[in-house]
């Protein structure tokens, strides 16, 4: 798509994106059930369950994985509302893409091998979306025909978040993955990068 498609294009309804989510739900609801319990902590014994099975295998697809109820529902609303605004300013193959095998498996067999963190969920996605976020809306505060307030907001809520997710702001919880999040967030900025630089990434629709 070149830019002046981009600029011509009305928002769509972010289908990539949704389907995503339905894929998550449903990895979420399969790990209650596979432990046939609805309490907060099923989600970590499911989780349990199969990576004594696959073992360190299982860092290929367990980005599909929740640790627990508030683990899952923080990691689908940003990736619903972050995922909604980079597909709508990329191509749909090359997103679908890069959720998959750049921010999702990607992230997590980099930290399983790097620093031998066997992490769950998709925390390293939504850190990855959330830098495309920021930068977007960091580069169209520097437009004076952009529409300044909404861009500050839009870049400090999504920079707020980064800080949180990488520790910056209060430890995280015990067991966190912190450095899944750290590499979506470098990996995410390459990817805003690669955009910008080969495809003309822009910030407008």
């Amino acid at each position: 798509m070149s830019i002046v498609e981009r600029l011509e294009k009305e928002p769509t309804l972010p289908t990539t994106t949704l389907i995503f989510s339905t894929v998550f739900v449903a990895a979420y609801i399969s790990q209650l059930l596979l432990v046939g319990s609805l309490s907060q902590n099923a989600g970590i014994e499911a989780a349990r369950v199969v990576k004594n099975v696959v073992g360190t295998a299982s860092a290929i697809f367990t980005w599909v994985f929740h640790s627990n109820h508030t683990h899952f529902l923080e990691n689908l609303f940003v990736f619903v509302l972050a995922g909604w605004w980079v597909e709508n300013r990329i191509d749909q193959r090359r997103f679908f893409l890069g959720i998959v095998f750049i921010l999702g498996i990607g992230a997590n067999v980099a930290a399983a091998m790097v620093f031998g963190t066997l992490g769950i969920g998709i925390s390293g996605i939504t850190s990855g979306l959330a830098t495309m976020v920021a930068l977007g809306h960091l580069e169209a505060l520097q437009d004076a025909d952009s529409q300044f307030v909404r861009n500050v907001v839009a870049f400090t809520l999504s920079g707020v978040f980064l800080l949180w997710v990488v520790g910056a702001i209060e430890p995280l919880p015990a067991g966190t993955a912190v450095e899944i999040h750290i590499l979506g967030v470098g990996i995410g900025a390459m990817w805003f990068a690669v955009e910008k630089s080969r495809h003309g990434f822009s910030y407008r629709l």
